[in-house]
């Protein structure tokens, strides 16, 4: 007996017509009246009286109460499967970025708080170099990071948000008098770095692919912690910065001048980082509130491909359309 011979006979039962119950399950009557029989000779009772009057038997009487619990209980369990896929009733833990001005941290924790007012949202801020490692040990569900990740076994990134850098530099310094800086000329200049553990994906790509392939070896003479004690040090005239574009226009240090690179300038690019084997719901509609937000944006901030094979994100990578979000075969989320 399936669910379908029941549906069949409620069906029948209750229009007391074989013409008008296969209208109403939108089959044929052929089909229909085969598969009352069929249940009939596996029950081994006759539920119907078949003649110009169709009508039920005592037994078909006793089935038909039984059989609408039975559907009754099947529909309900199907609800409440649909409906447990959508809850997100928890926690969601969140790595916030401990230093830029990003528009999407602080709109997607918004607007996700708004939408799903029954999640617990927890905000951690620190570095990505930290964030990385809390995603590693499940401290914390998906993060904010800059240009990638270091284990792209475990790890899942996606770019969001460009960030032009721009040199800071003492006032009165020869490159201060520049309208642009050519990356070329901070050859044999002191410079001031986030240190690796902090920011690794940053310090590779500032150190590998902006000064490396400038042929210019790095005089890293501070490895500075916050942004704030960066541009200190540079107004002491310890040495030059890489700052975030975005930050020039609010943060402002008497001593220090912001000069922009000669095209193209190297780009940092703040993204969200989550592991492949997370199962969460809260992480996949978080993601997909990112997604929305990042396309609502205008072309100039949609989401972006994968990291690249080295595990960092090259900021200069083509612009592709709005990824879907679908649970692999091993319950991860995947783009």
């Amino acid at each position: 007996m399936e669910l379908r011979h029941l549906r069949y006979f409620i069906a029948v039962a209750e229009e007391l017509h074989f013409g008008r119950a296969a209208r109403r399950l939108r089959i044929t009557q052929p089909p229909l009246s085969l598969q009352i029989q069929s249940l009939e000779r596996e029950l081994g009772v006759q539920l119907l009286v078949r003649g110009r009057r169709v009508q039920l038997t005592e037994a078909g009487r006793a089935l038909l109460h039984k059989a609408r619990e039975a559907i009754e209980a099947a529909d309900a369990a199907a609800r409440a499967a649909q409906q447990a896929s959508l809850m997100i009733n928890g926690r969601l833990r969140v790595g916030y970025p401990a230093a830029g001005v990003f528009e999407l941290p602080p709109l997607a924790l918004r607007t996700f708080q708004e939408r799903y007012p029954n999640v617990g949202v927890e905000t951690v801020v620190a570095t990505t170099g930290a964030h990385l490692e809390a995603l590693r040990t499940r401290q914390l569900d998906v993060a904010f990071v800059r240009l990638g990740v270091l284990d792209r076994e475990t790890m899942r990134f996606r770019a969001l948000q460009p960030e032009p850098l721009v040199l800071a530099v003492p006032e009165g310094h020869a490159l201060a008098q520049l309208p642009v800086v050519p990356v070329g000329r901070l050859a044999g200049e002191p410079i001031i770095l986030f240190p690796y553990a902090l920011e690794p994906l940053l310090y590779r790509y500032l150190v590998t692919d902006v000064l490396g392939r400038s042929r210019v070896a790095p005089s890293v003479v501070l490895e500075a912690t916050t942004l704030e004690s960066a541009c200190s040090a540079v107004a002491a005239r310890l040495g030059v910065a890489f700052v975030g574009e975005p930050l020039t226009r609010i943060f402002a240090i008497p001593g220090v001048a912001y000069r922009p690179f000669a095209p193209p300038p190297p780009l940092s690019e703040l993204g969200v980082a989550w592991r492949q084997d997370a199962t969460s719901n809260a992480i996949r509609w978080f993601l997909e509130v990112l997604d929305e937000l990042a396309e609502a944006a205008g072309p100039n901030r949609r989401l972006r491909s994968s990291v690249a094979g080295n595990g960092r994100r090259s900021p200069a990578s083509v612009l592709v359309d709005r990824p879907s979000l679908q649970v692999t075969a091993n319950g991860g989320i995947a783009t």
